[in-house]
């Protein structure tokens, strides 16, 4: 079973957070040049999991006042909510797994111990019982060098194998649900309700007042945290998908692509004026459920770069801890009709 690296303790509380969510420990550091950032790549399953993370992200700048949902994107969350409640239920039996597998980009880094740059992408695969226990594993793969320098620097140390440095996996006991830490068989459907658990989480990571719109962003990213890796019935995944709608500030994109080549319909929170955070969630409109998110930054002159993202290609119910199930790329060609 891996166990966590210990690295920076003065790592500030947004990149905590976010890798929760990536459930990656990892070190920002903060270099001299304007908003550039490396980081330190070690193994680590985090069993707390809230998984409020990306969210925060959001607070470093102020979001547009009086913003409020704009009437296609409350539309097409509506439908995707109805899609959702129609969709078969996922049946765990003792014994049974739910099974999810997920990829994410690494962003620059370097690698615990050496001093070099690395880009990677990162495979997570979670196996969960109906207890909450399971097992997670973790590979790395189509590991590049992001200049001539980073592999230079690579070659000097003995060319390691960087994709063998971050594999690893962990195993995780009753009651703790893996990629969420929360058992979402139990989530209230009632919006009321379902908004008073929600509140309760991001107030333990967050100051902001509940009803304007930053607090608004930072739920929206929660809900598509509470989203991610689930095969939770599908009348929580429609209430959450009906608590997105009525939340302010939230932009409808349209059809998009995730990173991965998966089409979905996308929905974004607000981008700061003068620039700064945003993140998309994408779904796919045949079923509701969530087909990646990504994390953009946008300069003054409006110019965005992707940061993060991740990929959520595989899911379902396996017999134990070996099988998994098949790769699809859900696909849309626009908004649900």
């Amino acid at each position: 079973m891996n166990t966590l690296t210990q690295f920076d303790p003065l790592q500030d509380f947004e990149d905590r957070l976010l890798d929760e969510l990536l459930h990656v420990q990892a070190t920002t550091v903060h270099s001299v040049r304007a908003r550039r950032r490396r980081r330190v790549w070690g193994i680590g399953l985090s069993t707390a999991a809230a998984a409020i993370v990306v969210a925060v992200v959001l607070q470093v700048a102020p979001v547009p006042v009086n913003a409020p949902q704009s009437a296609s994107a409350a539309t097409e969350f509506h439908k995707l909510s109805v899609v959702a409640s129609s969709q078969p239920a996922v049946v765990l039996e003792p014994g049974q797994y739910v099974y999810t597998e997920s990829v994410s980009n690494s962003g620059p880094g370097h690698v615990s111990g050496n001093t070099y740059n690395v880009d990677f992408l990162w495979t997570r695969q979670f196996w969960v019982a109906t207890n909450g226990s399971g097992h997670g594993v973790f590979t790395a793969s189509n590991v590049t060098f992001p200049t001539p320098q980073d592999r230079v620097a690579w070659v000097a140390q003995g060319s390691p194998n960087i994709a063998a440095m971050m594999a690893g996996e962990s195993t995780f006991g009753p009651g703790d649900y893996g990629p969420m830490g929360v058992d979402e068989f139990t989530l209230p459907t009632d919006q009321a309700q379902l908004s008073q658990v929600i509140a309760s989480h991001l107030a333990s990571v967050t100051s902001l007042q509940p009803g304007s719109v930053e607090y608004a962003a930072t739920e929206f990213s929660y809900i598509g945290s509470l989203l991610q890796e689930t095969a939770a019935p599908p009348a929580v995944q429609a209430a959450l998908l009906t608590l997105a709608q009525n939340l302010p500030g939230i932009i409808l994109i349209g059809p998009d692509t995730a990173p991965d080549g998966a089409l979905g319909v996308g929905f974004a929170t607000a981008v700061p004026t003068g620039g700064g955070p945003s993140h998309e969630l994408l779904f796919n409109p045949s079923t509701g459920a969530l087909v990646a998110q990504e994390d953009w930054s946008t300069d003054s002159s409006g110019s965005k770069t992707l940061v993060r993202w991740t990929s959520y290609v595989a899911g379902g119910v396996v017999d134990n801890t070996s099988t998994t199930v098949p790769i699809s790329n859900p696909s849309t060609s626009g908004p649900s009709n």
